[in-house]
């Protein structure tokens, strides 16, 4: 009976030496638009600190999230939706992170690229050389290409076209 006893007491002892340990407090609970309303704000600024510091004075937006910056122009016919066009391009990461370059024929409008890429072809004519700021959105998106680009990460495209054929 004595041992029953000092086991109790033991165990009375133990239990309120113990921190109180509190349930956790719920975490706020924030929307998928909203947890993508953030996002995009936060991308939007890191493209707006990227043409900050690299003083990339005449750039503009586009009306779709994306900017752009002329560097040469071109002559002939500005592509269009369904011409075939021959450009090349060199992509980095806004940390400076070369990402590739490549030469491509695309069909524009129907060819399997980045949305981005199409819209800142169009209008662009054969010689035409421009720098382009692409959201993630535009770009590669949430899942990146599993190779060279990070989930979630805005591009820079330096863009040359070499033909336009319709």
């Amino acid at each position: 009976m004595e041992i029953k006893n000092w086991a109790i007491i033991a165990a009375l002892a133990l239990n309120s030496c113990a921190e109180k340990v509190e349930p956790p407090k719920p975490l706020p609970v924030m929307s998928e638009v909203e947890r993508h309303r953030l996002y995009l704000a936060q991308e939007r600024q890191l493209i707006q600190s990227y043409i900050e510091d690299h003083k990339l004075e005449g750039i503009a937006p586009n009306g779709y999230g994306m900017f752009e910056l002329p560097i040469f122009e071109g002559e002939g016919p500005e592509a269009e939706l369904s011409d075939r066009v021959v450009y090349e391009a060199t992509v980095y990461l806004l940390d400076d992170t070369g990402v590739g370059r490549y030469t491509d024929t695309i069909e524009l409008g129907y060819s399997q690229i980045e949305v981005g890429l199409h819209t800142a072809i169009e209008g662009m004519k054969k010689g035409d050389v421009k720098l382009v700021l692409i959201p993630s959105f535009l770009a590669h998106g949430i899942a990146g290409n599993l190779e060279s680009v990070p989930p979630q990460s805005p591009l820079r495209y330096d863009l040359k076209i070499i033909q336009v054929i319709r």
